[in-house]
């Protein structure tokens, strides 16, 4: 097995998942361009996250329909908090 971190070859400790929890951990801002997202795949990294201030993922070609209604959920979400926002500060 390797021990350089820059050659993931998969094997046991030396997964590509675990290498992107290692390195995104103690991040601040996480920016992603990916061409396809799904969320299982996400799931397995947003442990690794929870502590990020702003995560931004520019999805390109194909996602599934899991993830649209999540982000449409959120979105809505998002919207009825930046109202009640709005109306606190009135």
């Amino acid at each position: 097995m390797s021990t350089d971190t820059t050659f993931i070859t998969n094997e046991e400790k030396n997964k590509l998942v675990d290498r992107f929890n290692d390195l995104i951990k103690d991040t601040e801002y996480f920016d992603c361009l990916v061409g396809y997202f799904y969320t299982s795949g996400f799931y397995k990294l947003y442990k690794s996250l929870e502590n990020t201030e702003k995560i931004r993922i520019l999805i390109g070609i194909s996602t599934d329909k899991q993830t649209y209604n999540l982000i449409q959920k959120s979105k809505i979400t998002l919207s009825h908090s930046e109202t009640k926002k709005k109306k606190i500060f009135k």
